[in-house]
């Protein structure tokens, strides 16, 4: 079954020239952007850190809070495995009245 001359006998093809004028915009991420997702970023990971220390159901507000400050600074977590990352917010946590 064919549908371009069987059934619509006065059906033309769109002809393309190749010339026609074509606009391609690439959206790039303004500096806001690509700021506000590397703190979302940051925040998750921290986020994680206390998710594995303390359980999901079990983090509070004031975790949050600290994850929040945290995902705002530039400090940085230390290399190497999920071991020393969850003992670095585990100490942020303890002196966080400090």
């Amino acid at each position: 079954m064919s549908y371009f001359s069987d059934h619509y006998h006065s059906y033309v093809p769109p002809h393309i020239s190749g010339t026609e004028r074509v606009r391609i915009t690439i959206m790039k991420p303004t500096p806001t952007q690509e700021m506000e997702q590397r703190i979302r970023m940051r925040y998750a990971f921290a986020m994680s850190a206390f998710g594995r220390m303390f359980r999901p159901n079990h983090i509070t507000f004031e975790m949050r809070s600290l994850c929040n400050e945290w995902s705002q600074i530039e400090d940085q977590p230390p290399q190497g495995d999920l071991y020393k990352v969850d003992r670095y917010f585990l100490e942020l946590w303890k002196n966080r009245n400090q």
